[in-house]
């Protein structure tokens, strides 16, 4: 089973929330590109225009489509889905990998080659069994002070 499933064929009450959603979203990409502001800071030139109406027409567009006849979003919403499906594949495989390998290996090798046993796993040389008697149980007025 993979981590990220795509949705093919959505609900009409999705398809609603995502027509609303997807004005927000479409609106505020509009404004981003009129203002040319963080990723469309290198400006648009003479595309600006005809940007910015593509935006704003498409969250029009997928409104208009939840108020009127929901499954009409579907188009819009598989196709965001398809765009976005390598995008969480970047954020979820790639980057816990990175953080894995980059960060929680190199730990354990220092540990390893400092012999550090943070668990206690070695078995005492001296003791007849690995038995580790639990620590004592607090007691309950403690946890009414907290701090």
């Amino acid at each position: 089973m993979s981590m990220i499933e795509l949705d093919f064929h959505p609900d009409e009450k999705t398809l609603r929330q995502f027509g609303w959603i997807a004005l927000g979203g479409f609106g505020l990409l509009a404004a981003l590109s009129w203002f040319e502001l963080l990723v469309f800071s290198f400006g648009l030139g003479g595309a600006r225009l005809p940007v910015t109406a593509g935006f704003a027409g498409l969250g029009c567009l997928a409104a208009i489509f939840s108020l009127v006849a929901p499954k009409a979003n579907r188009p819009i919403y598989v196709t965001l889905a398809v765009i976005a499906l390598p995008i969480g594949f970047v954020l979820s495989y790639v980057i816990l990998g990175t953080i894995f390998y980059l960060l929680i290996t190199p730990v354990g090798l220092a540990f390893r080659l400092a012999r550090r046993d943070s668990l206690h796993r070695a078995f005492p040389t001296e003791a007849e069994s690995c038995w580790v008697d639990a620590p004592h149980a607090k007691p309950r007025e403690r946890y009414f002070r907290q701090f």
